[in-house]
């Protein structure tokens, strides 16, 4: 069959489409290299990819309709699951039709989110997998533009190596300038800047699968920060190369190994670099590693990098586990390699491990509605979710018609280990979500496990991180809590309710102002949590925050605009939280805010300083007291701040409140003065102040009752011994009852003995008490006598 234009389309076993097979054509990239449409086939009922070399309205010529050609029969050629397939040709408008990539390319995909790092590693390998096919292949067939944008991901996240405009056969020459540089300068070799040869071998693509390492492992483009391509011509050539950055996340031991693989591959000799059947044999070792290894691996990181040596002769594997090969010292990485951090190892799966689940395990799967970057640095998708065919074979799988008992245990054991190699391996889309004891998700289990990197996954393929578990937490609340700041990140990078509420209606940011967690608070900050919703007592992130004494949230949110009026249960406000605490840097702060109100009651009317007197907090009193909070304002039990201190015995509190103008004869509702209370609760020391400081002991309180009759009666010897004079000993009460009248009914033999040494009499009224048995009545029949 011939074109319009009479070239011959020998296209093999591909197709020629017709455009009207095509509907729904929507625009999903553009390059230099034309632009990429997503289309539905009419009769095939799923979606296609087509690459034209130019806008579809413009007319193609014989050059681009050739080199369109050449790349669908190079695609053709490389039949092979890492490589992306391609269908065959349309007519007019001239493209080629490939499978749709709806996941994207790794391009996107580094860019969009952090990664775990076994996906990270089994990218790697595959993608050398891929690239050793295609040097396998007789004559090897060379790339040339190996980079992320053109490495595509179908929906299970397994590589597609993509655009083969560039791909030549070994050995061919290609015309080269400043500007026809092929493929992108960072990707490049330094032998390509040279003059001396323009002969492509295997080693040029070599030398770019080595910065697609860099690109995986940093999540960054190379050279990012440098804009001339010339300036980076010239520093490839003289030997740089892209720098791991200073501080990294803790990275599991393999990468030691890759980093080491990575600076061989971009060797500025070309004869030094590995071929892809060595580097297979290496990355291979990092996605199916025996468990015994690790251990292995934890013991190598802590010896010494020795120095590797000239020599790049293959390595056996044995010997490559038993001592990794150290960075070359003319590179700048081996700065960087002594950084690496050895507390994270990855448990991955050993021998009889993974025969014994060689049945079990399930493709891993996604149902990604994200569409991400495709052809040569394009924003277009590509995905193998609805296309003509997988390139993945399904085991049989025994959940079919659910999640049976045995995968549920699989799945958890997994996350709760932190294998994320394995829960690549078993996680079917329909279990993303599964339901656990207790209504939490995988996702809520691998937060509460802190487990980063099975969170990263199970984000990856779509898990809901809005679901909430029996306490009507989201995964949120439990990573805020927990105070994993790289799940807190993960998840706000996603759409997700940030103001969600649990059973005890807290926010993420009710967690995070408990926690002081500036990070996260200001995270969430960012993603607009509101800063007064409140929980079932009222309670917002501020009072949360006063009440634990976290000041650095308390001035983040006071920089939000906070309403530190914002009144909780019985109308507490964050000042009376921070008094009631005695978080005195917090009271400070708040005492001086425009519009707050030192002497702010609560519902049942206590102000701050009630609340300082009544814990204890003597300094928060006075803060209180010099940013003139009222010494004698009263609750609704007609209490002042001396009534509370005195009751509970803070002295010190008392003390300053009298110096500072309290009324020590203030009266309560209930008719007590502060020396009634201080004595009714046998508080020695604050009596004797009370004293010191004039207080009426002949003060009637409820009943008639002096301060002598109170402290009597509780048995409080050592006050009784404080208070009693002859003007108030034998006072009688309403009842006609004397101090020691009530010691004698109360049984406190102390307080009768030092009732009677001061001469208190033993009249009728007390008779009655020396029929009881014990020591009180026992003093009173040896007093009578």
């Amino acid at each position: 069959m011939e074109g319009d234009s009479g070239v011959p389309w020998a296209l093999g076993l591909l197709r020629t489409f017709d455009a009207k097979e095509f509907a729904g054509w929507e625009k999903v990239g553009s390059g230099g290299f034309g632009q990429v449409y997503k289309v539905r086939h009419v009769h095939w009922k799923t979606w296609l990819a087509i690459k034209l070399s130019s806008s579809r309205t413009l007319h193609v010529d014989d050059g681009e309709r050739m080199e369109l050609l050449e790349e669908a029969k190079k695609m053709e050629m490389a039949k092979f699951r890492y490589i992306l397939p391609v269908y065959g040709i349309c007519q007019d408008p001239m493209g080629l039709v490939m499978e749709f990539m709806e996941t994207g390319s790794l391009e996107k995909l580094l860019a969009s989110e952090p990664l775990p790092w076994d996906l990270r590693f089994r990218i790697i390998h595959e993608t050398a997998v891929g690239m050793n096919f295609l040097h396998c292949m007789s004559p090897p067939l060379l790339h040339l533009d190996l980079k992320p944008a053109n490495i595509l991901l179908d929906a299970h996240y397994h590589v597609k190596i993509s655009d083969f405009g560039l791909a030549k056969c070994n050995g061919l020459s290609q015309d080269f300038g400043v500007d026809g540089v092929c493929g992108t300068i960072a990707y490049l070799p330094p032998e390509r800047f040279g003059e001396e040869s323009q002969l492509f071998d295997t080693k040029h693509d070599v030398y770019s699968f080595a910065i697609v390492i860099w690109s995986v492992l940093t999540q960054k483009k190379p050279f990012e920060d440098d804009r001339n391509f010339l300036h980076i011509m010239m520093k490839v050539s003289k030997g740089h190369r892209p720098e791991l950055p200073p501080v990294c996340r803790a990275r599991p031991h393999g990468c030691t190994k890759l980093l080491h693989l990575m600076q061989r591959c971009w060797h500025g000799d070309p004869r030094e670099r590995p071929t892809f059947q060595e580097i297979t044999s290496e990355t291979e070792d990092l996605c199916d590693k025996p468990d015994e290894e690790v251990k292995e691996a934890a013991q190598d990181a802590e010896v010494k990098a020795r120095p590797a040596p000239k020599s790049e002769a293959p390595v056996s594997t044995a010997l490559k586990r038993a001592s990794a090969p150290a960075f070359d010292k003319d590179y700048s990485l081996s700065e960087l390699l002594s950084q690496l951090d050895s507390g994270i190892s990855q448990t991955l799966e050993g021998p009889d491990e993974l025969s014994r689940s060689s049945s079990e395990s399930k493709l891993p799967s996604a149902n990604s509605d994200k569409r991400l970057s495709g052809v040569s640095s394009v924003d277009s998708a590509f995905s193998s979710r609805g296309s003509l065919s997988l390139s993945f074979e399904r085991e049989p799988s025994t959940g079919d018609l659910g999640t049976t008992d045995v995968q549920r245990k699989k799945l958890v054991d997994a996350v709760v280990s932190g294998d994320t190699n394995r829960l690549m391996k078993i996680l079917q889309p329909q279990d993303v979500d599964l339901v656990l004891e207790g209504g939490a998700s995988l996702l809520h289990l691998a937060v509460e496990a802190g487990q980063e990197e099975c969170v990263k996954w199970l984000l990856l393929n779509n898990a809901n991180p809005n679901l909430t578990n029996g306490r009507g937490s989201t995964p949120l609340h439990l990573a805020v809590e927990k105070r994993v700041r790289g799940v807190v990140e993960l998840l706000l990078a996603r759409k997700i309710s940030v103001n969600a509420t649990d059973e005890d209606q807290w926010t993420a940011l009710h967690f995070a102002a408990q926690n002081g967690d500036e990070g996260s608070t200001r995270l969430l900050l960012e993603r607009s949590a509101s800063i007064n919703q409140a929980d079932f007592e009222g309670r917002t992130p501020m009072h949360v925050a006063c009440q634990h004494g976290q000041e650095s949230v308390v001035r983040i949110l006071l920089r939000r605009g906070v309403d530190v009026g914002l009144q909780g249960k019985d109308a507490w406000l964050p000042l009376h939280y921070a008094a009631w605490q005695g978080h005195l840097p917090i009271v400070k702060l708040l005492g001086k805010q425009p519009g707050v109100s030192v002497n702010a009651q609560t519902l049942d009317g206590r102000t701050p300083l009630h609340l300082a007197a009544q814990r204890g907090h003597y300094r928060v009193a006075r803060i209180l007291i010099d940013l003139h909070s009222d010494v004698n304002v009263r609750s609704l039990l007609a209490q002042t701040p001396l009534h509370v201190a005195a009751e509970t015995g803070h002295t010190s509190t008392a003390r300053l409140l009298l110096h500072r103008g309290a009324d020590r004869e203030a009266v309560t509702s209930e008719g007590f003065t502060a020396l009634h209370l201080a004595a009714r609760n046998g508080h020695l020391a604050t009596v004797k102040l009370l004293v010191e400081e004039k207080a009426d002991v002949l003060a009637l309180g409820p009943r008639n009752q002096t301060a002598l009759h109170l402290a009597a009666a509780g048995g409080h010897a050592e006050v009784v011994e404080e208070l009693v004079s002859a003007d108030v000993l034998n006072l009688s009460d309403e009842q006609g009852l004397s101090a020691l009248h009530l010691a004698a009914r109360g049984r406190h033999a102390k307080t009768v003995e030092t009732l009677l040494k001061h001469g208190a009499h033993v009249n009728l009224q007390s008779l009655k008490f020396q029929s009881s048995q014990g020591p009180a009545a026992t003093l009173l029949r040896r007093n009578k006598t």
